[in-house]
């Protein structure tokens, strides 16, 4: 980490900057939880925006390192604003409706909740746009930087993140998280994936954090190419594991 952040200010200063706010304001919400005991879905209010500020500030951060090695100057700059506007008015909006005492997601209960819901599910589409056509440019880019085995791990990261992403788009379809179930029941601990029915938020976490797993295994772990495209192929077909599992409503 003390290597990490100088060379990530110096790569991409506003996915620098754009990390750290959502690390603090999940510090924030992590002392909310603290003094507020109110309860939406079965669990804690600030629950949600505690994970979501985490999780993408870590998607944030890691898209700044990884972007770095896209030839078009031009194209990271576009990216990083769509990267930075996208996770933060989703972010705000969740942080929103958690003092507001309501639901975030699926929450058509009046004009105003719906209207908000409406641009979660915009934002969350933009972002993924963003990330298929980064995905894209690594893919048809020739020539990386960095070794064989780590462009692997970068380009089969973002591919799995785009593929699962699938059951983001899946969840706002069907207005629920919940397979079998109407998604309000308390789970297991951090996560709250459900203990009773199916959740997809299960293979939508894997998928998102693909792009963290699989790079990190092929420039520490791996030496080779194949061994990075033989682990990629066995977290995708865990991950679709869980996601079928979702679907027939088997939970976690």
């Amino acid at each position: 980490m003390r290597l990490f952040l100088p060379e990530l200010y110096k790569r991409n200063i506003l996915l620098f900057w754009m990390g750290w706010i959502h690390f603090v304001m999940f510090f924030f919400c992590l002392g909310l939880l603290s003094f507020n005991h109110d309860l939406i879905a079965g669990e804690s209010a600030w629950a949600k925006p505690c994970r979501y500020y985490l999780s993408s500030g870590i998607s944030i951060w890691t898209l700044g390192w990884i972007m770095y090695h896209i030839n078009s100057k031009t194209q990271i700059k576009v990216f990083s604003w769509l990267i930075a506007a996208t996770l933060l008015f989703e972010t705000t909006i969740i942080f929103i409706q958690s003092y507001r005492g309501v639901p975030s997601h699926f929450n058509t209960s009046d004009p105003f909740n719906s209207m908000m819901n409406v641009l979660l599910f915009s934002f969350m589409l933009l972002f993924l746009i963003t990330i298929s056509y980064i995905t894209f440019l690594f893919f048809n880019q020739k020539k990386m930087p960095v070794s064989q085995h780590y462009t692997w791990g970068l380009r089969l990261g973002l591919l799995n993140f785009v593929i699962f992403s699938v059951a983001g788009i899946i969840m706002f379809a069907k207005m629920s998280h919940s397979i079998g179930g109407n998604g309000n029941d308390s789970g297991i601990m951090l996560f709250n994936w459900s203990l009773k029915h199916g959740d997809l938020r299960i293979a939508l976490f894997m998928g998102i954090h693909s792009i963290q797993i699989i790079p990190l295994l092929s420039y520490y772990l791996f030496t080779k190419k194949i061994q990075v495209i033989n682990f990629s192929i066995l977290y995708f077909l865990a991950t679709l594991c869980f996601l079928i599992l979702a679907l027939v409503g088997i939970p976690f």
